[in-house]
């Protein structure tokens, strides 16, 4: 993507005069969803960070229209081979896994809906094997135009940030699809994110197919139980407490080995 800068005066004329929608869009818009890991390993096993996974990459569908969207993950690709990765430590040979996305991944985000006219979302998500629906208030990001215009697609993109708690939030979005949407729950700027970076890359989201003026059936899903953002993190994070606990003790009987 090329860009450039133009003056915040010329920009926000711009903005007005392409923000106003001739007349109701919808369609379907494709992104890769990039995740960056940060492995925080004790110090007895940093030998082992390089075989773990540096990132990744889920290919996310979104449906929208003017006041909704749905984005459903479609695949999950983890860079290392499937099944895992074998080494040897001082004569003892570990093996260490890596699980994929779809029906097996202990964390998976298979379906985001989006209401603007209610400004709620639910995201239903896979836990070891149970569904959950996590309810919420979309959130309000203040966004600030940057000045930077660029190309994405053949789409004309303007930049915004934004800080969310205190994660950086940096959106390239086209005010030629005049819809308030994103990725996920991520939206509220007066054209479509094509692109939406998380932690300064921590999380990437990036548009690689548009099609427009398709009629998608849009509804939330309903299946699983219904928890808040807060429960389901605690949850989530007992339960990867307790792994952790299992797994240090699973490699520290292995290199003893």
């Amino acid at each position: 993507m090329t860009h450039s800068r133009i003056p915040h005066l010329m920009l926000a004329l711009l903005l007005l005069g392409l923000a106003a929608p001739a007349s109701a869009q919808s369609g379907t818009v494709t992104y890769e969803h990039t995740l960056r890991f940060d492995v925080n390993l004790p110090p007895e096993f940093e030998q082992f960070a390089q075989y773990m996974p540096e990132s990744a990459t889920t290919t996310f569908g979104m449906d929208f229209t003017e006041a909704a969207s749905m984005t459903r993950a479609m695949t999950n690709e983890v860079e290392l081979p499937e099944g895992g990765t074998s080494f040897s430590d001082d004569g003892a040979n570990i093996k260490i896994s890596f699980r994929g996305s779809g029906g097996d991944s202990d964390d998976t985000a298979s379906a985001t809906y989006v209401d603007l006219d209610l400004g709620t979302y639910v995201e239903q998500r896979t836990f070891l094997g149970r569904t959950f629906l996590i309810t919420g208030a979309l959130p309000e990001l203040s966004w600030k135009l940057s000045g930077e215009e660029g190309q994405m697609l053949d789409r004309h993109v303007l930049k915004a940030t934004a800080m969310m708690d205190t994660v950086a939030v940096e959106a390239w979005f086209t005010p030629e699809i005049p819809v308030s949407l994103g990725p996920a729950e991520y939206g509220g700027l007066p054209g479509l994110i094509l692109m939406l970076s998380l932690g300064e890359g921590q999380q990437l989201y990036e548009a690689s197919e548009i099609q427009l003026d398709t009629m998608p059936n849009i509804a939330p899903p309903d299946e699983g139980r219904e928890v808040t953002r807060e429960e389901f993190e605690t949850l989530v994070a007992e339960r990867m407490e307790d792994r952790m606990k299992n797994m240090e003790g699973a490699m520290r009987i292995m290199v003893r080995q």
